[in-house]
């Protein structure tokens, strides 16, 4: 598995997937997850309703992951997950988010994910305690078929601390 980080916007990338750091109602909130339901357009939150619905879930547990098409996206799918809020949950959630999001990608064929930095927004969990849990279940985990994981970073403070983590913007794992 080839990782690459960046500074830049999620919604714009030519990836087979992007996680969406979602709520539990998976309806668009603040931060990425806004981002995401305005670049997909409103069929993707009548997806995530359906969804809903369909599994009789109040809501997606922390750390689980569901998968809906892109459709205004340049990415075929997203993968939504719910992070864990710090001081609050568990941060071992933290990696399920990544192992359950990589999983439902390779399921799906998926050869290329990009991941925001979840939990670090309103949920609260420091970006460098954050991303030690990433690089630890990234580095840990067996790819089988997704070749591609970017890390997508918002601020230069955010990509400066997973650049120096993960030992540069690019790495074979």
């Amino acid at each position: 598995m080839r990782i690459s980080i960046i500074k830049g916007d999620i919604t714009r990338l030519r990836v087979d997937a992007i996680v969406n750091a979602a709520n539990p109602m998976l309806g668009g909130g603040g931060g990425v997850d806004g981002a995401i339901h305005a670049a997909a357009g409103p069929k993707l939150e009548e997806e995530c309703r359906r969804i809903l619905r369909r599994e009789r879930m109040g809501g997606l547990p922390t750390g689980e992951a569901i998968i809906t098409p892109g459709y205004d996206l340049p990415a075929k799918y997203v993968i939504h997950t719910v992070g864990p809020v710090y001081g609050r949950d568990d941060l071992a959630l933290l990696g399920n988010c990544y192992v359950n999001s990589l999983r439902i990608a390779e399921e799906n064929n998926c050869t290329s994910i990009a991941f925001p930095s979840i939990s670090t927004g309103s949920y609260g969990v420091p970006v460098q305690t954050a991303v030690k849990i990433v690089s630890r279940t990234l580095y840990g985990y067996a790819a089988n078929v997704i070749m591609n994981t970017v890390l997508v970073l918002h601020s230069d403070r955010d990509y400066s601390i997973y650049c120096g983590e993960f030992g540069g913007a690019s790495v074979e794992t």
